[in-house]
């Protein structure tokens, strides 16, 4: 599913072992060190020596996550344009499961958004049409990044990249099939979502909020390269929510799009 990452030959990577290590590090529990990347293209190339241990332990990428597909959020972490990474299967669990915090070091939840692929022509797609045509279903999915840092280092857009936007868990339910839509990019550019804990509302947001439209994030994921879209690829579009503090709670998020519903949930336990 993984191409090389353009640029990363030329890119100033940093040390192999570090990133190695780190990987090796990452999944035993321990917190992730500062390569000392100061662009993005140095974080993708330091993202291939990482990912390639990811993918040694974890198995082949079933999907991507895109990650910084709101402008405050690019210009928080001094980047302007999203960065992605690859999402393995151990990642991704079912609608209503007990996730246990336990191996997260800085874990937090947001409401995110996940398109699956029908067709490869996906790879050749020009417009928010035929991004459409090439998808098979929509699916609601409350995203678990882990923060995973050392202590003091601060997380900029490179940094991030070098980590591939540090996923760990993400809950994914049942969604709409993308045929069931009367106007997909009409009905996706009115997604709303309203993110829940406890039973009370915590956050809300909109299909505004990825790149302006949800389908734009695949546009530029095509685009950029680095990633072959096969049928039952899964792609996280991104945020759609802030990030909020993941400890011991009950967590839902709720979606209309098309004049349907969908939602998924998880109990976060310590």
């Amino acid at each position: 599913m993984l191409l090389p990452l353009a640029g990363a030959a030329t890119a100033a990577c940093p040390d192999a072992s570090l990133m190695r290590n780190a990987a090796r590090g990452w999944i035993a529990g321990q917190r992730l060190p500062d390569p000392l990347v100061k662009t993005v293209p140095d974080g993708e190339c330091a993202y291939a020596l990482f990912r390639s241990v990811l993918e040694a332990e974890l198995g082949a990428p079933v999907g991507v996550k895109v990650g910084f597909t709101s402008r405050p959020a690019q210009e928080k972490f001094g980047i302007d344009a999203p960065v992605a990474g690859a999402l393995f299967a151990p990642m991704l669990l079912p609608d209503g499961a007990r996730v246990s915090m336990k191996g997260s070091r800085n874990p937090f939840y947001e409401a995110d958004l996940i398109v699956t692929v029908g067709d490869s022509a996906i790879m050749r797609a020009t417009s928010r049409e035929e991004v459409a045509a090439a998808l098979s279903d929509l699916r609601p999915f409350i995203e678990l990044p882990d923060l995973a840092l050392q202590q003091g280092v601060v997380p900029t857009g490179p940094l991030m990249a070098a980590y591939g936007v540090t996923p760990w868990r993400g809950v994914l339910g049942s969604g709409i099939r993308i045929a069931d839509l009367e106007d997909p990019v009409a009905d996706l550019a009115a997604l709303t979502v309203e993110l829940r804990a406890d039973g009370a509302s915590v956050d809300s947001g909109t299909g505004k909020m990825l790149l302006g439209h949800p389908l734009d994030v695949v546009l530029w994921l095509v685009e950029k390269g680095g990633y072959d879209l096969k049928p039952g690829s899964v792609i996280s579009l991104g945020s759609l929510s802030a990030l909020h503090p993941a400890a011991g709670q009950r967590i839902e998020a709720r979606y209309r799009v098309g004049g349907r519903s969908m939602q998924v949930g998880a109990m976060l336990v310590p």
